[in-house]
């Protein structure tokens, strides 16, 4: 009895080849996404960044507001100084970050990777890793995903 010319898989399953392959092509950015979550949960440096520039930001986009009501642009600007130095001695839950990251729906994930990647320049993950070894990187890479929460509204 000899065996028919065709693959198995698609004699039962016609189609579902390429449409397992688009899935696959899909799902290609998990490993690099699983690995930034890795580097940022586990990088000291990088975290050190992360806390600086969310805390700063943060208390400066709230100095801008309250100083904005209270003495309008001026105010606003007044308020952004202030808001940023308070910033700066305050701490700030870099985990919240992370947590959001580990939260959000697949697409969302396939965004920052894409952003990322961007950034980097590279899809590799060593490209990653290295690109992470500056402090001007790390902090490049905080912002990136920070602009990016504001761009997909998550977060706050």
């Amino acid at each position: 009895m000899s065996r028919p010319k065709y693959c198995y898989f698609s004699a039962i399953n016609p189609g579902s080849t390429s449409d397992m392959a688009t899935n696959l092509a899909g799902m290609a950015f998990i490993p690099y996404y699983n690995h930034l979550l890795e580097l940022l949960e586990t990088n000291k440096e990088l975290r050190q960044s992360a806390v600086g520039i969310f805390r700063q930001m943060s208390w400066a986009a709230g100095g801008a507001c309250v100083g904005g009501v209270v003495g309008g642009p001026p105010g606003a600007l007044v308020g952004t100084i202030l808001g940023a130095v308070i910033g700066y001695v305050k701490s700030d839950d870099y985990t919240a970050m992370i947590k959001v990251l580990k939260e959000m729906s697949p697409e969302d994930k396939q965004k920052i990777v894409q952003k990322v990647q961007t950034l980097v320049g590279s899809t590799g993950i060593e490209a990653l890793t290295k690109f992470i070894g500056t402090q001007v990187h790390r902090e490049m890479l905080v912002s990136c995903l920070g602009d990016a929460f504001k761009e997909m509204g998550i977060g706050g």
